[in-house]
């Protein structure tokens, strides 16, 4: 299947998580990071999740699951341990046209596997063929991407606004980036460097003849 890859905002977004049990943590986790609203729908739940529920991070509700209990949630997780009850819960959401991903590979979309450096995300997707191998290519990608990308990212966020400010011709800011965003840049990256890569763009700020952000000495 081709899936079609998007970045969802779930912040501050009503999502439902059926199943309390281990793979059912990890998708509320995941969910919370990203500033969701998550209500479990689940008779038993593991410690972990009663610790999210006592500490009033997650709503709880202590049932079997029925299509009744659904409402206006932008997405909902199946991930139960039981096959027909994750079927059901697949069913009930896209008959309310709502997005839903199932452990089973059902629902209408997946979660792709993921490195995440502050705002820098890179995601790993086999459609949903093999979870397996995707988590495999994010251990092998993971040394590659430490957290000076996200620094970096936020580096370069701050010059974007500044190059939209001081070069407003489309060609002097992609000939901008072109002097920055190159293989050079990425050994910068890695090794952290942030005061290397303010030089980089500070140096084709002026070649681009503006002023640069950072000042200059």
């Amino acid at each position: 299947m081709n899936f079609y890859p998007i970045n969802l905002d779930v912040d501050g977004q009503p999502c439902v998580v059926v199943g309390g049990g281990k793979v059912a943590l990890r998708k509320i986790r995941s969910l919370l990071e990203s500033g969701a609203k998550v209500t479990v729908i689940a008779p038993e739940i593991c410690a972990q999740v009663d610790e999210l529920y006592q500490r009033g991070e997650i709503l709880l509700t202590r049932e079997n699951f029925s299509a009744e209990l659904l409402g206006d949630e932008l997405i909902v997780i199946a991930a139960t341990n039981s096959a027909e009850v994750n079927r059901q819960v697949c069913e009930a959401a896209q008959a309310r046209k709502i997005l839903v991903n199932s452990v089973d590979a059902g629902g209408n979309f997946n979660v792709p596997s993921r490195i995440r450096r502050g705002e820098f995300l890179l995601t790993i997707s086999t459609g949903a063929n093999s979870p397996a191998f995707a988590k495999f290519v994010r251990l092998m990608l993971e040394a590659e991407f430490g957290d000076n990308f996200g620094a970096g990212l936020e580096i370069i966020s701050q010059a974007r606004r500044e190059v939209k400010r001081l070069l407003p011709n489309q060609s002097a800011r992609e000939k901008f980036w072109h002097e920055v965003l190159t293989p050079e840049l990425w050994q910068v990256l890695k090794s952290g460097d942030i005061d290397a890569l303010e030089e980089r763009i500070n140096h084709a700020l002026k070649n681009s003849g503006a002023e640069s952000p950072h000042g200059t000495d």
